[in-house]
Order: structure tokens, then C-alpha cells, then sequence
């Protein structure tokens, strides 16, 4: 067997999360290995971004490889079953006004509300935002400790009584597999509203050509730098000595020599399956053994032959549909997900890439992207069993908005939380309010985690590799 090849650093990971540690490590003149179990790189990234860090998309000069943006700041539609949707933009006299049909009283408290959703906002972004940040002081951080005690379904309640708006804004908080009943989720609203896209807080983005987009700009910023980039290369273990790092070992038996290891892979995988049992503390192990968040979400792409209509109050085909008849909605999808079960009533939010970006499929054609969440980890029966169901339930849903979705549809590709589920640790409120070298660094030395779970809320950011990469450029 001939000896192994020797880097200085090795990332785990060909997602977006391992590209963009990847290159920030070549471009500190590391030799960098990148090592990505499928065939391809970039992931199952989400249709629209929100919170791509501004930084990373400046210093890998993202655009000069390629991203661009259909869609800068997409409205959200709260869809209702009698048409009175409604539309939430950044004019906030246009949103009052379209919450007012529903409540005069809450077309009035939106302008406050938002203003110290984002004033708050922007005050977590030392912690947020920073390698070792901060929480902000003051009467901040007294709104910050309320509101981390509170489920986002309860801290809504406080500003506002109509349902319909209550539920529109519901989903954000379901990030992460978490419940609007359970503490963490209404931080996880002021989490997302925090974000900046395209200079725009609280934006969310669409890029030209999709989430690929995003996966091909980064896999040319990361073989500029100058990456090794292997694909089918599965990790199965951490190589150590003593207490740090020394690389990693493939399924093919091929082990790769690095004194540094940065792992864009769930955090239980790595520290409870790669590592040796005597490695962590016991106590430690423990805690992340328990902490699999137990509600996840499905993805579904629907193909359709014609555009989709909508009856009602108009509304824009750039916007992110949201459809949840009211809040107690996600709690019993919550209930039923911990259960095992898929809810008869399931909230999705849905867009359309093609009113962005035609050229996402074929001539005459349009494309649906549905996410949906909250849904059971482990289904009853399996989720082989379980996609037909969810899928009649989603159609459904759909159908009650325009009905000529089912008709319409050429295919439907489901990705479900089988699909999907890499492993991820549950969000929790002492892991939103940590910082990112809490949450980056482990007891090795040289090992450093930058997937999703080393975000605050799990989502396509790069913050974290970023960060990632600085401490291990130290090390």
C-alpha cells in the first residue's frame, strides 16, 4: 500500500458549507484536500437564500464566478382559502394595509412591530455575526431573554390577534426541527430577520439558474483557490494523535495525512461515529446522543404544464407562498410528527422558480419548489410508504388555492426527511445563543465542525466555515 498523501488541512464535505472552508483555507496558501461522499458537490440547498454570509459572497467574489440575482427581496403571501391573501413586502404601508382586511388592529401594530423586530435584530448581530461575539446589553437584551423564553406561536400573540397573519409568519420560527410552541423558535424569527441579502435585511434571495448557481460559483471560487476536490470519498473515521487531529480514513481503507480537519458534516456524526469512544467526555457524548432533532421537513418539486393562478386578492409570483390556516396548524403537525405520524393539515411554503428565472425548465413549463415542515424524523411505516401520503396531503393543500395544480402536474420528485436527514442535532436555545467558536471548536485540537449545526439555525450561511477556517489557519 503506498503511504498516504499529507495536507495541511482536510475539509469533510463537498457541500456549501465544506466549499466555502475549503477555499477560504487555499486562499491562506494551505494545501487543502476536499472530500465529498456522493458524486457531485453543493448539496440539497434551498431554492432561495437568506442567509448567505455578506462577507463570503464579497471575498470569494462570488459574483465573478457567476451568481447573480433574479430576485432580490421576495414578498411573502399568506394564502387564505378565501382569497383575502395576504401580502407582506418591504413597503410597510402596502403590508398594513393588506393586514388590515384581516385586523385593523394589527395593520396598525405592524409598523412596530417590525421596526423592533429588526432594531433587536440588528442588535444580535455581534453574536450572530462575529467570531466571538456578544450579546448585546441594555434593554436589548432584556427583549432578547424574553423573547428566548418563547415559542414564536406565544410571542406573536403578544402583538397581534388575526390567525391569518399569525400564521404566515409562523413558519420562520419552525427552522431546525423545532416547534412555535417550544422556546427558541421565536428567537429563530429574530434570527432570520438579522440576515442580510443583496444589502437588504431580512431579504430573501433567488438566484439566476437556481441553487445550483450557488453550488457552481463556489465549486469555481474553490478550484481557483487551487482545492484538491475528490468526489465519491467517503470519510469513516478521524485519524488522531493524542489529542488532536491528524486526517481522516476513507471506506476504500485509504487514509489522508492533515493536521487540521474541518468537518462541513453533522456534529453528531462526527463526534459520536468518527471519533474514538474515549475522545469526548462522557458527558458530552451523552448530550449530543440526545439531541437528534425529532421533527424534520420534506421537499418536493412539482412540474407543472401551466403557470399557477390564484384567485383572491392578487399577488405576486416572485413572493414565497406560505399556507397554514392558523398557528394551533403547526403545533398539531408537531404533535403528530412526535408521534410518528404525518398531520392531515400540513404547512408548506411554496414558490416559483420559473416566475424568477424561466429558464429553469423546459418551454412551456413551470416549476413548483415546496417545502414542508414540521414532519415525523422516523415515520410510521417508513417514509417509502409515507411520501405517497404526504404528497396527496401537499396536492391538496395546493389544490384549495388553484385547482388546476393536480391536473398541471408533468412530475413529482419528493426528497422526505429519509432523503434529507444527515443526522442534525436539534436547535436549542443555549446553542442559538453561543458563539460560533463554541460551536466551531471541539476538545481535539485541529478539528473544527462548520456544517449547518455550527449555525445558529441551520441554514445555506458560510459564516460558519468561514470562521471555520480562521481558527484552523491559527492553529
Amino acid at each position: 500500500m503506498s503511504a498516504p498523501q499529507s495536507y495541511d488541512a482536510i475539509v469533510v464535505g463537498g457541500g456549501l458549507h465544506g466549499l466555502v472552508a475549503a477555499t477560504y483555507l487555499a486562499k491562506a496558501n494551505r494545501k487543502v484536500l476536499l472530500l465529498e461522499a456522493q458524486n457531485d458537490f453543493g448539496g440539497r440547498a434551498a431554492p432561495s437564500l437568506y442567509a448567505l454570509d455578506p462577507l463570503v459572497l464579497w471575498q470569494l467574489r462570488l459574483a465573478r464566478h457567476g451568481l447573480r440575482f433574479a430576485v432580490r427581496d421576495m414578498p411573502l403571501a399568506g394564502l387564505r382559502g378565501d382569497g383575502r391573501h395576504i401580502n407582506i413586502s418591504r413597503d410597510i404601508h402596502d403590508t398594513a394595509a393588506s393586514i388590515a382586511i384581516h385586523s385593523q388592529r394589527d395593520g396598525e401594530a405592524w409598523s412596530r412591530f417590525r421596526n423592533e423586530l429588526f432594531e433587536i435584530a440588528r442588535a444580535m448581530r455581534p453574536l450572530w455575526w462575529e467570531e466571538q461575539g456578544h450579546m448585546p446589553s441594555g434593554p436589548a437584551r432584556l427583549k432578547i431573554e424574553r423573547i428566548a423564553r418563547m415559542g414564536a406561536s406565544a410571542w406573536l400573540d403578544s402583538w397581534f390577534v388575526s390567525d391569518e397573519l399569525k400564521a404566515a409568519l409562523c413558519f420562520d420560527g419552525t427552522a431546525g426541527g423545532i416547534s412555535v410552541l417550544e422556546p427558541g423558535s421565536a428567537l429563530s424569527l429574530v434570527w432570520r430577520a438579522a440576515q442580510e441579502m443583496s444589502g437588504l435585511q431580512g431579504a430573501v434571495a433567488f438566484p439566476f439558474g437556481g441553487p445550483e448557481a450557488l453550488a457552481k460559483s463556489l465549486l469555481a471560487a474553490a478550484r481557483e483557490a487551487g482545492c484538491e476536490l475528490r468526489t465519491a470519498s467517503r470519510v469513516v473515521r478521524i485519524v488522531t494523535d493524542g489529542d488532536r487531529a491528524a486526517g481522516v480514513e476513507l471506506e476504500s481503507g485509504e487514509r489522508c495525512i492533515a493536521s487540521v480537519v474541518v468537518c462541513a458534516t453533522p456534529h453528531r456524526r462526527v463526534l459520536l461515529e468518527w471519533l474514538p469512544r474515549d475522545t469526548l467526555p462522557m458527558a458530552q457524548a451523552a448530550v449530543m446522543a440526545r439531541t437528534s432533532a425529532p421533527l424534520a421537513e420534506a421537499r418536493i418539486a412539482i412540474t407543472l404544464r401551466n403557470a399557477p393562478r390564484f384567485g383572491g386578492i392578487a399577488v405576486k409570483p416572485t413572493s414565497r407562498f406560505i399556507a397554514a390556516e392558523k398557528p394551533e396548524t403547526y403545533a398539531a403537525a408537531a404533535l403528530a410528527a412526535h408521534a410518528g405520524r404525518i398531520a392531515d393539515e400540513l404547512p408548506i411554503e411554496f414558490l416559483f422558480p420559473t416566475a424568477a428565472d424561466p429558464g429553469l425548465a423546459p418551454d412551456g413549463q413551470h416549476v413548483l419548489s415546496v417545502l414542508v415542515r414540521p414532519l415525523p424524523r422516523r415515520c410510521d411505516g417508513g417514509w417509502t410508504a409515507g411520501k405517497e401520503t404526504l404528497v396527496k396531503r401537499v396536492m391538496t393543500t395546493l389544490q384549495s388555492f388553484s385547482p388546476a395544480i393536480a391536473r398541471d402536474a408533468v412530475s413529482v420528485d419528493v426528497l422526505t426527511p429519509d432523503d434529507l436527514d444527515e443526522g442534525s442535532s436539534g436547535v436549542a436555545v443555549d446553542h442559538m445563543l453561543s458563539t460560533y467558536k463554541a460551536r466551531v471548536t471541539t476538545p481535539l485540537r485541529g478539528l473544527f465542525l462548520c456544517g449547518g449545526d455550527a449555525e445558529p439555525v441551520p441554514s445555506v450561511s458560510g459564516r460558519a466555515a468561514r470562521f471555520a477556517a480562521a481558527m484552523a489557519v491559527k492553529t
